[in-house]
């Protein structure tokens, strides 16, 4: 018998989100906010298509109410009834339902329910995927208020049907990674970790980060935590030195990331140019694609001067000139399929204005999801395309998945 299965490793995550959340509003003195699942009955296995309700008793305006279901974003409301339908297919397994409502004042209030589930032996899963879009007209200014029916999601060519919907802040785990070789030594490095000490300050509840500075070997690390104060804290002592091993760290951050829940992303902070690394960009592709990790690419330029975008033009003792333009366009084609992008960055005055469009972006994003129609196990590129109707509109997402 066939299923349709959510990813369930969030039962973590979202146990030490709901308290960072309550700690926080409790030390602001914000009002409180009471949230109760009325729907689905925690009784009976949810499968199928399934209604979620949930009622909120508040003494503020409510701007809006997440839901999820196993971890991952199904839908949002901003005003009542608060109700979202979710296609769960023909799974019958326990399912974890949670609900995030979040306050005019910045506080949350939160509910969960598990419902239970039934065996059920000789099964297949297919499982969601989620897509994160950005949507953008032709100034490139990015475009907010489409609704679902906007949007048509292909794979290999063949249409797929969208089962949820969401938009604006959903929340995301973020690894910063800033490339502190010699040449970022001084003033450099100091404007490279502003910028990422803006970034970790601007997260908000439930988003959470990791900081790596990097040069042929890791110089400075923190754990994945929702407070900034431990995102920030020691960077004064940080030093920059050695070469630049990027393909083995990039490589490192993915996999790191692939042990989290919902939206992932990386921000790199580089000019690009790997003159130690082990792993080839190929290999660092190839994880990107498992990972499904969006990834951001603040690109400095290699020398001052040097046309954006340009492929360095140097020969070293350890890659020719040559090897060096292929391993960073490589980096160029990984990130553009991953569904994040290239930022230039002329000087590194311009990184905390970065780092600010790539959280202002993180803010502004669609979640769509669907169940594929076949789904092979092979290890398999799965090539996906997002179209949505408008006049000149660009749509930028990830290009496939691994199906695995």
């Amino acid at each position: 018998m066939s299923r349709r299965v959510l990813s369930r490793r969030a039962s973590r995550w979202v146990s030490f989100a709901l308290l960072a959340a309550l700690s926080a509003a409790a030390s602001r003195g914000q009002q409180e906010i009471s949230v109760t699942l009325d729907r689905p009955n925690a009784f009976e296995p949810a499968f199928g298509k399934v209604e979620i309700e949930a009622v909120v008793v508040a003494q503020q305006p409510i701007e809006r109410l997440v839901f999820y279901v196993d971890g991952l974003v199904v839908g949002e409301t901003r005003q009542p009834p608060h109700r979202v339908t979710v296609d769960l297919g023909d799974d019958v397994d326990t399912r974890d339902f949670y609900v995030v409502a979040y306050g005019a004042d910045g506080s949350t209030g939160s509910a969960t329910r598990t419902t239970p589930g039934i065996r059920i032996d000789d099964q297949i899963s297919i499982r969601l995927q989620q897509l994160y879009i950005t949507v953008t007209d032709a100034a490139g200014k990015r475009v907010l208020d489409l609704e679902p029916d906007s949007f048509r999601i292909l794979e290999q060519g063949k249409p797929q049907e969208q089962v949820t919907f969401a938009r604006d802040d959903i929340p995301f785990t973020a690894l910063v990674m800033v490339d502190s070789s010699a040449s970022m030594a001084g003033a450099k490095l100091r404007s490279a970790l502003s910028g990422a000490r803006a970034f970790f300050e601007g997260m908000r509840t439930l988003d959470e980060g990791k900081l790596m500075v990097f040069s042929d070997r890791i110089l400075h690390r923190t754990p994945f935590t929702t407070f900034p104060e431990v995102l920030t804290a020691g960077l004064a002592r940080v030093k920059a030195t050695g070469g630049t091993a990027l393909n083995d760290h990039l490589y490192l951050s993915l996999k790191q990331l692939e042990q989290r829940q919902g939206r992932r992303v990386v921000i790199l902070l580089s000019d690009g140019i790997d003159s130690h690394s082990v792993l080839s960009a190929s290999a660092v592709a190839a994880v990107a694609r498992r990972s499904q990790a969006l990834i951001y690419w603040l690109r400095l330029p290699y020398r001052a001067g040097a046309p954006a975008g340009s492929p360095p033009s140097l020969t070293t003792p350890w890659r020719s000139s040559s090897e060096y333009a292929r391993e960073y366009e490589a980096l160029g084609r990984t990130v553009a399929e991953s569904g994040g992008r290239i930022l230039e960055l002329p000087a590194i005055e311009g990184v905390g204005e970065a780092f600010g469009e790539v959280l202002a972006e993180l803010r502004e994003q669609y979640v769509l999801g669907y169940y594929p129609r076949t789904a092979a196990r092979d290890g398999s590129w799965r090539r996906v395309e997002v179209k949505v109707v408008g006049p000149r509109l660009v749509v930028r997402s990830r290009g496939g998945y691994v199906d695995q």
